[in-house]
């Protein structure tokens, strides 16, 4: 049996909605002694492990928390902190409109806390598989194909004490707020706020609110008396933010400890032991008459006496009299002088190895076994963190492999693994280990809650995509380079050159707003940026795409001869070709080549999802940038300085040709060119209509990238941009074309949640 999915219902960071965590089944994981060879082995633990993924302050621990409050056998009472704190706004809300419109409170809902376990059977004729779960199974077959759900709720015992209560803090609290300024009574501030710190302090009154937890099966029936405490099975590895002295010392004891349980360890001492507790009470005997001398001193009537004896045991000795030493290849290392990272990767791994070695051959039939492992990455370097899964997995089929020398049964490991973090690095390590984007869940922020967005293979990209296999490949290893970045940062930019990527992370820093927050540049070249798109609207943060117009130009037009039978517009017979570099002035009867924009105008506004990705665009019809919730796309729609540009490279120089830092750089690079259009720099305006010539002339042989590497630079090193024209409203180190510019602008506004 497994745990299929965890539902949080109002519990901390958590709202009614979106609140569901799903988990992978447990698969048997042993070792395979038909392949000693770890780089040919099958992994194991990335399959079977399911990740749980967000940013700082999304719910991951929450989560972890939640399990461990409904399952533990102790009664945790509740607190007023485990209430979300906009549900109990929500709920004062009712009861103020309650008050005022002088109705009764008996209706009225009390808080509580609902959490539903879902889970799944694989049956295979073992009947303490559902030994746990017979209160909760009302199926009459023995195939049990549907998760058995379980629902567990905390609510008040007596609704009518909190109902009077309530009234009473409300009635007071009018009473206190009768002198609230006029500003104060427009916002109802200060009321609201008085009434939640009351709420509160009820909630957390045990003389007064009493709890009670109640169990139910998918029927709503009550199951009582009931306990998940024999039905799970957790255990925690905690992030280790503040690694004590002798860290791995004291795990390691643990471990060897462990490896002394058996019975062919059993009396592996008892002579020795004998021995030096028969010598250690020979030789403190001698002292017990003087011992005693003195307490009879202290008390004369009682004659308080004392013997003094040898007690040493296996584990004292197992404990404290063995030294535990640790080596780096044949040297010897102090356990204090090894990176915090390394200690760290250990210290998870020895938890993990005495796991195993505590764990129950066949315990799975009859309970669910969890392994939460908690922020890994705690003072792991990247190429660690990247490499975190693949060495646990290693750690994992020695240990077995141990385990199987040492008895003559063939041990295994069935649990259910759950890794949360807040690191790329590791989801790269998972997505490469499966090969798959399945068993991740995603946690975000979506107005003031916590959301669980599960990812997969199927629900990423487009169900219908005739391309759907190739663009699931082309993410899987993609993401590797950096897209998991995307599960991390607060908005993405995605851009088509090398120029956009290697500029705009300047022109980031350079901006106010936009450089407090993490933001995600990728260069998607081509077609691929729609790729991303169903990924992107998953993770529900602001997508600004910065593309090009890529008007069509006939070959003429781009200084070439046409072939014979490909005829144009522009050229009437083939006598008179124009062979020029010819500049866009006007988009009328002009269409766009760029992909992004043709699936982005026709796909996602299309109602009756016909594939429309061949269709083309006229670009006179492009009045508006393309918006579609968090998705927002920008292009040269408009014209600089009397021209179309077709690219980025070609836009930042029509709206900067006058300026000298630019100039330098394009001299540098394209000099024979640069110096025949401008006149040996005399005529800088003449880049205006010769704009694309020169753009053209970077395509070739890495030109964007030198432009981009040498005008980065400049920006960089320039304390001033050397122009004439420099002044604060166009300058090229903070002026952007305007397309751009306006996309930035839509980026702040989304992240400032000004619209």
């Amino acid at each position: 049996m497994y745990l299929e999915s965890f539902t949080i219902k109002n519990y901390r960071k958590f709202g009614e909605n979106d609140n569901t965590v799903y988990f992978v089944n447990a698969s048997e994981i042993h070792h395979s002694s038909n392949n000693d060879d770890d780089r040919e082995s099958k992994p194991s633990i990335s399959p079977s492990s399911t990740l749980i993924i967000g940013k700082n302050n999304t719910g991951k621990s929450t989560i972890t928390n939640a399990l461990s409050f409904i399952t533990e056998e102790r009664n945790k009472s509740l607190k007023s902190s485990d209430f979300n704190i906009y549900y109990l706004k929500k709920l004062l809300n009712k009861y103020l409109k309650i008050y005022k419109a002088d109705e009764s409170f008996e209706n009225l809902p009390t808080p509580e806390l609902e959490f539903i376990l879902r889970v799944k059977i694989d049956f295979n004729g073992h009947q303490d598989l559902i030994t746990n779960l017979s209160h909760l199974i009302t199926l009459s077959h023995n195939e049990i194909e549907e998760p058995i759900e379980i629902k567990v709720i905390y609510e008040l015992k007596d609704t009518q004490i909190f109902h009077d209560h309530i009234k009473k803090i409300i009635e007071e609290t009018e009473t206190e707020t009768e002198t609230e300024t006029e500003e104060d009574q427009i916002n109802n501030n200060s009321k609201n706020n008085l009434l939640l710190e009351k709420l509160c302090e009820l909630l957390d009154d045990k003389s007064v609110i009493e709890y009670k937890v109640t169990y139910k099966n998918k029927n709503d029936t009550d199951i009582n008396p009931f306990s998940l405490h024999n039905l799970f099975s957790i255990r925690y590895i905690r992030a280790n933010r503040h690694l004590n002295e002798n860290v791995l010392t004291s795990v390691f004891q643990r471990v060897v400890s462990s490896q002394f349980n058996d019975e062919s360890s059993k009396d592996l001492f008892k002579n020795d032991i004998k021995s030096i507790n028969d010598t250690i009470t020979s030789r403190v005997q001698g002292k017990n008459e003087s011992v005693s001398t003195i307490l009879q001193k202290i008390e004369h009537e009682n004659h308080v006496g004392m013997q003094l004896r040898g007690n040493v045991t296996q584990k004292s000795i197992l404990k404290n009299l063995i030294k535990y030493s640790f080596t780096d290849g044949d040297d010897f290392i102090p356990e204090d002088q090894f990176g915090l990272g390394y200690i760290n990767l250990l210290n998870i791994i020895g938890e993990i190895i005495h796991y195993i070695d505590t764990y129950e051959e066949n315990c799975h039939q009859s309970r669910i076994n969890l392994l939460f492992i908690e922020e890994p990455e705690v003072f792991m370097h990247p190429q660690m963190q990247e490499f975190f899964i693949s060495r646990i997995d290693n750690a994992v089929q020695k240990a077995l492999q141990l385990a199987n020398n040492e008895s003559e049964s063939m041990k295994t490991l069935q649990c259910q693994i759950i890794v949360t973090t807040h690191s790329s690095h590791i989801v790269n390590s998972k997505i490469h280990g499966s090969n798959s984007f399945n068993n991740i869940n995603y946690l975000t922020i979506k107005n003031k809650y916590s959301v669980a967005i599960p990812l997969d293979d199927k629900n990423i990209l487009e169900e219908d995509s005739p391309t759907r296999e190739n663009d699931i490949l082309f993410l899987k290893k993609h993401i590797k380079y950096k897209v998991s970045e995307l599960f991390f940062s607060d908005a993405v930019i995605l851009v088509e050159g090398v120029t956009e990527e290697t500029l705009l992370h300047y022109y980031l820093e350079q901006n106010k707003t936009l450089n407090n927050y993490y933001i995600s540049i990728f260069r998607i070249d081509g077609a691929h940026s729609k790729v991303y798109l169903p990924l992107i609207r998953k993770l529900n943060i602001p997508c600004l795409i910065i593309t090009d117009l890529d008007i069509k130009r006939y070959s003429c037009e781009k200084n070439k001869k046409h072939k014979k039978d490909q005829q144009c517009p522009i050229c009437i017979n083939e006598d008179s070709y124009q062979i020029n570099y010819a500049q866009i002035s006007s988009l009328e009867n002009r269409h766009t080549t760029n992909p992004t924009l043709i699936y982005l105008l026709n796909n996602l506004n299309n109602s009756d999802n016909t594939d429309t990705s061949d269709k083309t665009i006229c670009l006179i019809d492009l009045k508006d940038y393309f918006e579609e919730g968090l998705l927002y796309a920008v292009y040269q729609k408009d014209p600089i300085e009397g021209q179309f540009a077709t690219s980025f490279e070609e836009a930042i120089i029509l709206t900067h040709y006058k300026n000298a830092l630019l100039n330098k750089v394009i001299s540098n690079i394209r000099p024979n060119i640069y110096n025949d259009i401008t006149e040996d720099g005399k005529k800088m305006e003449n880049l205006i209509q010769n704009s694309f010539r020169l753009q053209r002339s970077l395509s070739n042989n890495d030109g964007k990238s030198e432009f981009a590497s040498q005008l980065l630079y400049k920006l960089i090193t320039s304390d001033n941009c050397t122009s004439d024209n420099c002044t604060s409203d166009n300058c090229i180190k903070r002026e952007l074309p305007k397309y751009i510019k306006d996309g930035f602008i839509w980026l702040e506004n989304k992240l400032s949640n000004k619209v």
